[in-house]
């Protein structure tokens, strides 16, 4: 994508990029009718259906009432271009934060404060499976935290969701992180909660270890290599 600062999108004004992946780029914004500042994603899709799919899901999505899930504030198509309003979170993410304590020798998060974060994730994760929708990318850079501290799911429901029995997926669309994909998903078999359950544990090994259960070499088909780890492999004990 080219550089979009200063692109107006509807009621919304582009300030500057924080961030991209697979699916498009975030930017920083600004809301001029309520003074705020919001997180603006502008999606990447190849075609109309795409697209369809893409509002059946974000509309759902958006009505996603937890404290512990991000809020989507608006969606919509300017210029040719998808984008969802967010709400703009500033205190970085759970990777960024086991990152740092690993690669500067801090101490990693206790069992106990892991336990109280996992509480807060596993109602928001929960409460989504009572509305049919499955996340499918659990991973510590989709927990991101608040000034405070307080911690929230982002980029929820955008893989998969459940609604009235139809599921809808984006087409084309890479759904998951190697590392912490269940089984389940390195095949062709239906997928259900089980798959965001079996990343939250992926997740809370990582946070009290600093480091993945599954570890390949990145230069040696590591998705062939991971998917054989977690299909046939038990982890090394989280003590060692």
């Amino acid at each position: 994508m080219q550089n979009m600062r200063g692109m107006q999108l509807g009621q919304y004004t582009l300030d500057r990029l924080i961030g991209k992946g697979a699916m498009g780029e975030v930017y920083l914004g600004n809301q001029e009718a309520l003074q705020r500042q919001v997180a603006i994603k502008l999606m990447k899709f190849v075609s109309d259906e795409a697209f369809r799919r893409f509002q059946q899901e974000v509309a759902i999505t958006a009505t996603l009432d937890h404290p512990h899930i991000i809020k989507i504030f608006d969606y919509g198509i300017e210029n040719n271009i998808p984008y969802v309003v967010m709400q703009y979170l500033t205190g970085g993410t759970l990777s960024e934060r086991i990152f740092y304590a690993r690669t500067n020798g801090l101490p990693l998060m206790s069992a106990g404060e892991a336990a109280q974060l996992v509480e807060k994730l596993a109602s928001a994760i929960d409460y989504a499976h009572q509305q049919g929708v499955i996340h499918r990318d659990i991973k510590p850079g989709n927990v991101m935290f608040d000034i405070h501290g307080f911690p929230y799911l982002v980029d929820f429901g955008i893989a998969r969701l459940n609604v009235g029995g139809q599921e809808l997926t984006l087409a084309g669309m890479t759904v998951g992180t190697p590392y912490y994909m269940a089984p389940e998903m390195w095949g062709p078999g239906e997928l259900t909660k089980h798959v965001d359950q079996y990343a939250m544990a992926v997740m809370v090994y990582e946070m009290l270890t600093g480091r993945h259960p599954y570890e390949v070499d990145e230069g040696k088909e590591p998705n062939l290599n991971l998917m054989y780890k977690h299909l046939n492999e038990l982890p090394p004990p989280i003590e060692t």
